[in-house]
């Protein structure tokens, strides 16, 4: 909602700085999200909440300004003018949807273009100027929130009908489309068919033209739930539309009307006639229950009766006392008020959020410390980010036709969660692992254009083992495209890289080994090996897959990280480097082609413990000299005591006994 200050100024006689009513209105709840100056005025870009129609107006924008500056609210004067008894008649046939219904017949206009303070007015604000007659609806609208639609008169025939829209009707908008309606539909007609869908839009054949003589100007007010219907179903979505949605003032419609009006006969001539009105049930706001003690008390504030009434009687609401309980009566446009808790929070609010105190509660000792898991989630979030990855958060719904995928992950089939009521039927499955979510995001990202990304989400998975229902939190990571880029350097995500991140954010303490997994690449994915379990899989999406879905080559991990405990995290103490000097020894071991390299660094593991400071595979080898069949691995170690230089025999000593060792896996040591 955009407020020129100017504007507001006619309002409230106040002299601040723009940038204090922005201050004050965005701690009172009505975020101001830009402030342009415009001229020698200002701008004011207001967002206005759900609950609170009756700011979608400069009227309303100073009311709530009145109300924090504690300054009179200056409201438009009723208007007086002519009338004749010339006039259309109405007939309400959906009282149910329209509680108020006004038209005023306006006789001899001369339609033209508007003049340039009205259009300057308006445009600034972002609404585009058209003509005098439909520039003044907007202008009141968008001055008291009540939006109103002017048809061409002649083209109305016989009495205007309120009414509910037949099934297959169809009318042409002011956008030029065709709109197909239902009986859910409320509709302006005439006595021949529909001239406009009530809160939304006007209809084509009826609209103010250059040609118009005479006009019938609507006021009106409609149920939000049917319009906020129409609205979505036709997706037409207008500022009328808005404002009927969020609810008008129901006490206004006739007012804005006579002000409009008034408008019309200053800038386009003509006279006034009758005006037709169906009012059967005349709203009067409930009142509200108060007890001042007990808002101090849930509060943890001690002002004075005298400081909370005036807070209610600048907002214009009416008090009566009864000893220790009030009886407060909110203006007609605050229908989001019904509740105690909701005078609680207007009086909080214009007394300001911020001088509300900070107490500690008499039986809070100490300061709580947050649990592992959360801690566990913190500290992985943060080492992603380093490490160049963005969180993401996904919907624990998935789409049924990633409902088995990456099923292999378990040992023995699980059962997945199905939800009986879903809110869409195509994701009516609990994921049972993050990799079917991610997926489906990547998904989203690709076909919206987006190639390049490297996510992760740390989420809950859930299934049904036998009568249990099982909640797990895993750890997900999908990357596609590069990963690094500039105008000199690239590189693009892939396996390794990939399985290099997890090793990095796990320490070195995980194991990869061969898997196969019906929606990954064959050569290209490996399960997770932690403490002799299997904590997670790695992979690339199989390229049949990856052809079906229109995906490029994406990798995934997920890793089970209940698993590990919170300390496994956590940032050990610097170790002072060891001072005595470390020896390499490279060696070249010969394996069948099968034998996965986990199984050989095992064995080396095993055979230099103690002594192995760091290991690296650099070479891979087929060709002359090495048996069919066979694979030339080269290793490259680091090998230093803690305690002891280390020599050269000692070292041989290993060898040998590696030698011996490789006999397990086929293998041999190769001499170079």
């Amino acid at each position: 909602m955009k407020v020129l200050y100017s504007w507001l100024k006619e309002f409230v006689d106040i002299d601040v700085s723009c940038e204090e009513i922005a201050s004050r209105l965005t701690m009172a709840g009505l975020e101001v999200e830009e402030l342009e100056k415009v001229g020698d005025d200002y701008l004011l870009d207001v967002s206005i909440p759900a609950n609170r129609g009756d700011c979608h107006s400069v009227l309303g924008i100073a009311r709530e300004v009145s109300a924090l500056f504690d300054v009179p609210l200056r409201l438009p004067l009723s208007p007086t003018f002519k009338e004749t008894e010339e006039g259309i008649d109405i007939d309400i046939l959906s009282p149910e949807l329209c509680p108020r219904y006004t038209l005023r017949f306006i006789k001899g206009v001369k339609v033209g273009p508007s003049p340039d303070w009205l259009k300057n007015r308006l445009e600034l604000v972002g609404v585009r100027s058209i003509n005098n007659v439909v520039d003044i609806t907007n202008y009141v609208m968008w001055m008291l929130g009540q939006p109103l639609h002017a048809f061409d008169a002649d083209k109305i025939s016989g009495k205007v009908i309120v009414r509910r829209a037949y099934n297959g009707e169809e009318i042409v908008t002011l956008d030029g489309e065709t709109r197909r309606l239902t009986s859910d539909n409320l509709v302006i007609a005439d006595e021949k068919h529909s001239i406009a869908i009530a809160g939304v839009m006007g209809g084509e054949e009826s609209e103010v033209s250059f040609f118009t003589k005479n006009i019938a100007l609507e006021s009106a007010c409609f149920d939000h739930i049917s319009t906020r219907g129409t609205s979505k179903v036709l997706g037409l979505r207008t500022e009328a539309s808005t404002r009927f949605e969020k609810g008008v003032d129901i006490d206004i419609t006739r007012f804005a009307s006579d002000i409009a009006t008034e408008m019309i006969l200053r800038l386009c001539g003509g006279e006034a006639g009758r005006l037709s009105e169906f009012y059967p049930v005349k709203y009067e706001p409930s009142e509200i229950r108060f007890r001042p003690n007990r808002f101090n008390k849930r509060m943890g504030l001690n002002l004075s009766p005298e400081e909370i009434e005036s807070v209610f009687i600048r907002l214009g609401f009416k008090v009566k006392k009864d000893a220790n309980i009030w009886w407060v009566t909110p203006v007609s446009c605050r229908r989001d008020i019904s509740l105690e808790e909701d005078l609680y929070e207007e009086v909080v609010r214009i007394f300001g959020y911020d001088k509300i105190p900070s107490t500690l509660h008499e039986r809070i000792t100490g300061v709580v410390s947050p649990p592992p898991a959360w801690e566990k989630r913190k500290i992985i979030r943060k080492k992603m980010n380093s490490l160049g990855f963005s969180e993401v958060i996904t919907s624990s719904f998935i789409p049924v036709q990633f409902e088995y995928y990456f099923g292999e992950f378990y040992q023995k089939p699980v059962e997945t969660v199905r939800v009986i009521n879903p809110l869409r039927e195509e994701e009516s499955v609990l994921r049972s692992l993050l990799s079917q979510s991610i997926l489906a995001l990547a998904l989203n990202n690709v076909r919206w254009g987006y190639n390049d990304f490297s996510l992760f989400e740390i989420g809950k998975i859930f299934f049904k083992d036998g009568k249990n229902y099982i909640e797990k939190e895993h750890l997900c990571i999908v990357q596609s495209g590069r990963f690094i880029y500039s105008w000199d350097k690239e590189i693009s995500a892939d396996f390794f890289l990939l399985k290099g991140m997890i090793e990095i954010l796990f320490r070195g303490e995980l194991s990869f080994v061969p898997a196969y997994y019906s929606v990954l690449h064959p050569g290209r994915s490996a399960n997770i090996i932690y403490d002799g379990e299997i904590v997670g899989f790695i992979g690339e999406i199989h390229p049949d897959l990856a052809k079906d879905l229109k995906l490029p080559r994406i990798y995934l991990v997920e890793i089970d990280i209940e698993r590990f405990p919170v300390e496994f995290f956590k940032t050990g103490l610097v170790k002072e480097p060891n001072r005595l000097p470390k020896l390499k020894r490279d060696l070249a071991i010969v394996v069948p082609e099968d034998t996965p390299s986990v199984k050989v660094i095992e064995i080396i593991k095993d055979v230099f413990e103690g002594i192995l400071e760091r290991y690296e595979i650099f070479d891979l080898y087929r060709g002359p000299n090495i048996p069919e069949g066979m694979i030339n691995l080269g290793f490259s170690l680091e090998l230093r005591a803690k305690d002891r230089t280390l020599t050269q025999e000692e070292v041989e000593d290993r060898v040998e006994i590696l030698k011996s060792r490789l006999i397990d896996v086929k293998g041999r040591l190769r001499e170079w």
